[in-house]
């Protein structure tokens, strides 16, 4: 049976998931396209899939998953599809899935390196970020309180499924967040310019904690206090500075080199 009316209960609840304090009122969020939707079925973070027509043969599969698992199965209108959708023409499946649920000490206890983020504004920033991070093995990405929303449609369409991949934990207090990661043996490496070591000499051992700053102010005044190591990226060109989510996937897949 195909859900048309744009007022049904089930596709009003889908549709108000598009606004923050509706996904923080019930701890659910979008996944829209197919490979997101893919990832999320595999990873057991579903709770319902909206659909339109089955057109192929990896969206068929990935339903048969779903209905495996006993997930809710809608097939939906067009209209009703859009009304959803965040993005202008929708791929035609979008999952509503539950949040992460990961607490800080368990992150500090496994060890591995963490990326922290400072006031990060941009979704789209955030999302390529969190996909950087996935490749590069991180343990977990944390978001201080100020930055962008990780469970935005636009963050979880950037992140290519990798929100389910890597543990994530946001809105952190900054002090609580010092205060714990010095106490887990954690060094905190940010990336700036004054009294900073070139990246590439830079030592990258130990427990590590990097800290990416907001898009134009930068790390703030406390964790730059509180900096066990500070960083610069070396760069020959023009360009007065990088952007956030580059800078991140460099110094990421430096401290992975030194690993390898």
């Amino acid at each position: 049976m195909e859900l048309t009316g744009l007022q049904n209960p089930q596709v009003k609840a889908a549709a108000e998931l598009k606004q923050k304090k509706y996904r923080q009122q019930r701890g659910l969020f979008l996944a829209e396209g197919l490979r997101t939707v893919e990832e999320a079925v595999a990873y057991n973070a579903v709770e319902s899939i909206f659909y339109t027509a089955i057109e192929d043969d990896r969206t068929r599969a990935v339903l048969e998953q779903a209905a495996a698992k006993a997930l809710k199965l809608f097939c939906v209108a067009e209209n009703v599809m859009k009304k959803i959708a965040d993005t202008e023409t929708p791929q035609g499946i979008i999952a509503v899935c539950k949040m992460q649920s990961v607490s800080l000490e368990k992150l500090f206890a496994a060890g591995k390196m963490l990326l922290v983020l400072d006031r990060v504004g941009d979704p789209g920033n955030l999302g390529t970020m969190l996909r950087t991070a996935d490749a590069a093995g991180i343990g977990g990405v944390l978001l201080l309180k100020g930055s962008a929303d990780i469970y935005a449609p636009k963050t979880v369409r950037a992140s290519m499924g990798s929100l389910f991949h890597v543990p994530v934990l946001a809105g952190l207090n900054e002090q609580q967040f010092i205060a714990e990661a010095h106490k887990s043996g954690y060094e905190l490496l940010v990336t700036c310019l004054d009294g900073a070591d070139n990246l590439y000499q830079a030592d990258l051992h130990g427990r590590l904690a990097f800290v990416m700053g907001n898009e134009a102010n930068g790390v703030s005044a406390g964790l730059l206090a509180a900096a066990d190591k500070r960083v610069y990226i070396p760069m020959k060109g023009r360009a007065e500075s990088l952007n956030v989510a580059m800078a991140a996937g460099i110094v990421m897949f430096e401290a992975l080199r030194r690993q390898l």
